[in-house]
């Protein structure tokens, strides 16, 4: 890309480096509404969108409404300038096209599962047709001694225990409408699966795919879990499938069937296993070979681009446990991709693994399915935080999570918040895309500055599993947390001094690894030493071409002890090797100068080993971006040595603009000191022609503003009372006391015979269509939700969802009309006036005759008006609007649910220009208006406007739809558990997170 070019885009990002985020596609879709959404996406500087089947949708998935919306909203994103993307599922994970694949029991996921007995217990009439295996041997704390196969016929001794080998199809559950998940390791299960969703798409999307469609997302597609309980797999169980033995036999030449204690158990303390690796070894080429090659066939051939993100990626205990080795399965992807979870999820090397394959193999794109599980309370700047190291680290398409079709019934809860137009704050959303954007634009096709290569020590863990020494998705066994731990420490002891490197894969290695004239080359990418580091065993492909690399002058480092074990059989060969190379302890001091190729960027600040920087070669130039990863600590007077150069620019990706800032030459080298805010980056162009800029803005203040202690403000929105607490009866005397709404549609569901409502609960659609979902009449119910009126208001409305099945509203026992006077926040809220003279002071009631079907649920209802809120420990007291609000905390002013815009009215600053500081408040973000607008979101919260006369709080949807009832007000990750609170974790008060300005901001002239 040509300077020109790149600068233009870096200006005005196109929409390949804008976000694409996944589109919940979650209720009963509508054309009209599909196509306004579009146009929000676009107004929120997405560059298109990946339509997602998701928990609620009532439209049939791969229905002939579904195709129609699909290629109408193919259509219409293209005419917009949009990215159009298909999702390959109902729901996650890939593989079962919603059941409609395992409603045949042959395409069913299946295990391998051992049962022990004692001697005594074993009778040989508990032999099955499923049964595999069956031995006898001693067992004492996990390892056992003295196997001996049992046949049928055969006794155990007293002593002994026996060890049944059994297969099993894994449990069907609602999340896959009834069935369960596919065979990933079965090639017929998974043709069906392309059958019956990707041929799907090929006739009825036509040429659409390749042109209108750019590809499709697969997500979180696994071979099965691992001696865990994760995903339907127990501890004692293994993925099985038909033929595994045989393939096992073929493969690795001899019998798995005579060896599954060895799979299972462990013969000695700290012992590798050949079998358990080579039972990895097999299931992840049999996924490989089965799911993933088909499918990336499959796109090849049809001119589709395929994306997404395989399960898990978190730790090698992850990878391991559900897929075997992440790394392979990115060689099968157009845009490989990850997924990372939580605000504070820094499981940095995620994003350095597939970015490294990515860039061995001449993928141009990495994708990060990312804010997934972060909440409604998350505010821009957090939005960046999770982005930038990413962006650092290579990925440049990001899909964030999760921007909803609607909020009716379960579709609230789905991972909020929603980033489209449920949040107060989706038309000043294009600051955050707009930022990320530009940095796609000034870093694509630029090729990161990396000599080293740090070998991976995933199969390691392959040969260190057993029965026992996982729990969920974490290791347990002391030996395996401590590769986990020496994983992340040679990650942070690299990356924290500015070392850049990629990981290598063994087979990967194996396939595509060379060597030429002392560079190792793995695909496109050439490195000058290799780090071997926290490794157990290594391949004797691997070995060789370490020897082949040491033999031409290569650099080989062995930090800490070299493996003991090559193809995981004890060996000398390593030993014997290591000394030839480089041998260093695995310390931090060390390893840096065993591993700098002498061109890393210098940082000088008091403990700033949070400060991250890559160094890329573009266009025979270099660019640089600088990252403080520490969100809480901004450094002053940081000294940077960027290396040779002889001119500098800045790129600021915040405005696009482009200035030369003030730096110094020494002896050849480019130096500056900058202050580096918390969470803050730079993005600097080192180029060979000096360029005439603008030089970099210094504000230059002179005196202060005082501001008073209470304001007039404007709301965006009228002000808002949660109703949640809700008691129930029917015709049939059932009466439930007052509870939380949640709770109560769990009562009545369990009365009712009706399975619960949730995330993995039974699809709408599959319900309309097989169980008379919508026809089915299950129970008429009488709501009755309390509160109380202090000061009576006027023009109040009521806002609820699913007006469609009401029958019945009284107001303190006066029926009101049913007429929806229009929507709020969300399709799914119709919003209905209630006459003045039905409010009363004091005790209130709201009284809902409602027919409930099996796809209906009991949710909140809402208030809005002029008026103010108070929390009593009776509930919510409607209070007149206050006429002023002072500095601070605004829910216990009158605004406790309150989740719109307030915006706190100036005077005094007509005609003046002043710049703004404003780090402590509760929202999203602040927009400064005045003779211009201007938005703070990031660190150092700073921003200039002449003439200032608002500053707007932009508040995020967390009061007002929760989790409310949480005691611990941050959670690390939220899913829709989070709001079915129970016990210690239940509030029976409201837990309100602080908003509006908390702290008076500073304003110099």
């Amino acid at each position: 890309m040509k300077l020109a070019q790149r600068q233009k885009l870096f200006q005005k990002p196109s929409r390949e480096f804008r976000g694409k985020p996944f589109w919940s596609w979650n209720g009963k879709l509508e054309e009209k509404e599909l196509k306004r959404q579009i146009d929000i996406m676009k107004e929120m500087g997405f560059g298109g969108f990946f339509m997602h089947s998701r928990t609620g949708l009532e439209t049939e998935y791969l229905g002939e409404d579904w195709f129609h919306l699909i290629n109408s909203c193919a259509e219409y994103g293209s005419k917009k300038g949009m990215e159009t993307w298909l999702y390959d599922e109902d729901r996650w994970p890939s593989g079962s096209a919603g059941g409609m694949v395992t409603k045949e029991p042959q395409y069913r996921a299946m295990f391998l599962e051992m049962n022990q007995f004692s001697s005594g217990e074993w009778n040989d009439f508990l032999r099955t047709t499923d049964t595999a295996a069956v031995f006898a041997c001693r067992i004492r704390d996990g390892i056992f001694t003295g196997k001996r196969r049992l046949y049928e016929g055969d006794v155990p001794q007293e002593e002994e225990t026996v060890l049944e080998f059994r297969t099993r199809y894994s449990a069907c559950n609602d999340n896959y409408n009834g069935f369960c998940y596919v065979n990933t390791m079965n090639r017929e299960a998974i043709d069906k699966y392309i059958e019956s969703t990707h041929e799907k798409y090929r006739k009825n999307c036509g040429d659409r795919l390749g042109t209108e469609i750019q590809g499709i997302f697969t997500d979180e597609p696994h071979r099965g879990g691992v001696f865990t309980n994760f995903a339907e797999g127990e501890e004692n169980a293994v993925p099985y499938t038909p033929g595994l033995f045989e393939e096992f036999e073929k493969r690795f030449g001899y019998s798995l069937s005579d060896n599954l204690p060895e799979l299972f158990l462990r013969r000695k303390e700290k012992e590798l296993s050949k079998v358990t690796r080579d039972y990895f070894e097999l299931t992840q080429q049999l996924f490989l070979e089965c799911f993933a090659k088909p499918i990336s066939d499959w796109c090849r051939e049809n001119q589709f681009i395929f994306t997404g993100h395989v399960l898990h990626e978190d730790s090698l205990c992850c990878q391991a446990i559900m897929q075997g080795s992440l790394m392979r399965f990115y060689e099968y992807m157009d845009y490989p991709g990850m997924d990372l979870l939580a605000e504070g999820n820094k499981c940095y090397w995620i994003a350095k693994q597939v970015d490294s394959v990515a860039r061995q193999l001449d993928k141009t794109k990495v994708l990060s399915e990312l804010y997934g599980c972060t909440g409604w309370q998350m505010n821009f700047e957090s939005y960046k935080n999770i982005g930038d190291w990413q962006a650092l680290f290579g990925v440049n398409l990001r899909c964030p999570h999760l921007s909803w079709y609607t909020m009716k019934g379960e579709g609230k809860r789905d991972y909020p918040a929603s980033i489209l137009h449920q949040s107060a704050w989706y038309p000043e959303y294009h600051y955050v895309e707009d930022y990320f954007s530009r940095i796609n634009a000034a870093l694509y096709g630029a090729k990161a500055d990396a000599e080293l290569l740090v070998i991976s020590p995933i199969e390691s863990v392959w040969a260190r599993a057993y029965s026992g020494a996982f729990e969920g998705l974490t290791g347990t066994d002391p030996e395996i947390q401590r590769l986990e731990e020496q994983y992340a420490a040679v990650f942070h002891m690299l990356t924290e001094n500015h070392i850049d490197f990629d990981y290598g894969e063994e087979d990967i290695m194996a396939r595509h690894g060379r060597t030429d004239n002392g560079t190792l080359l793995i695909g496109s990418c050439a490195y000058k030493k290799v780090l071997i580091a926290g490794l157990d065993t290594l391949r004797s492909s691997t070995l060789q071409l370490l020897r082949d690399f040491k033999a031409q002058g290569g650099t080989v480092i062995f930090a800490g002890s070299p493996p003991a074990c090559l193809d995981v059989l004890p060996s000398q060969d390593i030993k014997r090797f290591a000394p030839l190379c480089t041998a260093i302890p695995l310390e931090e001091k060390a390893l840096v100068k065993a591993c700098a190729n002498g061109r890393e960027i210098h940082i000088e600040a008091q403990d700033a080993n949070l400060i991250f920087a890559r160094s890329f070669q573009s266009e025979g130039e270099r660019m640089v971006m600088i990252l403080n990863t520490d969100r809480e600590k901004g450094y002053n007077n940081a000294a940077i040595c960027l290396g040779q150069g002889k001119y500098l620019e800045q790129w600021d990706p915040r405005t696009g603009e482009i200035m030369s800032p003030d730096y110094r030459l020494e002896d050849g080298k480019i130096h500056l000191t900058i202050d580096l805010e918390a969470g803050g980056e730079r993005l600097y162009r080192i180029p060979s022609r000096k360029r005439v800029l603008p030089k970099q803005e210094v504000f230059r203040e002179t005196r202060t503003f005082s501001l008073p202690d209470t304001f007039r403000y404007i709301l965006s929105e009228p002000n808002i009372c949660v109703l949640d607490m809700v008691t129930v009866s029917d015709t049939g005397g059932l009466h439930l006391p007052a509870m939380e709404v949640l709770k109560a549609d769990r009562a009545l569901r369990d009365h009712l015979q009706l399975p619960y409502r949730g995330g993995e609960m039974l699809q709408p659609w599959y319900q309309i269509k097989y169980k008379g979902g919508n026809s089915r009449l299950c129970d008429t119910i009488t709501l009755t939700y309390q509160f109380r009126i202090s000061a009576l208001p006027e023009g109040i409305s009521l806002a609820l969802e699913d007006l469609e099945h009401i029958r019945q509203i009284l107001i303190n026992g006066r029926e009101i009309s049913l007429k929806s006077n229009g929507k709020w926040i969300d399709i799914c809220f119709d919003t209905l006036a209630i006459p003045d003279e039905y409010l009363i002071p004091g005790a209130n009631t709201i009284t809902l005759s409602m027919d409930y079907y099996s796809t209906c649920g009991i949710e909140s209802v809402y208030l809005l008006g002029t008026f103010g809120v108070q929390l009593q420990n009776s509930g919510p007291d409607l209070t007149a609007l206050p006429e002023t609000i002072s500095i601070g905390d605004i829910t216990p002013q009158g605004f406790p649910f309150y989740s719109g815009s307030l915006t706190y009215r100036l005077e005094g600053l007509e005609n003046t220009p002043c710049t703004v500081t404003a780090a402590d408040f509760g929202g999203a973000l602040l927009k400064l208006t005045g003779d211009k607008e201007a938005i703070i979101a990031f660190p150092p919260h700073r921003a200039c406007v002449p003439g200032l006369y608002g500053i707007q709080v932009v508040l995020t949807r967390r009061n007002t739809f929760g989790p409310l009832h949480q005691t611990e007000k941050y959670a690390y990750a939220y899913s829709p558990m989070n709001f079915l609170t129970e016990g210690n974790d239940w509030n029976p008060g409201f837990t309100l997170y602080e908003q509006g300005l908390l702290q008076k901001p500073e304003i110099l002239f």
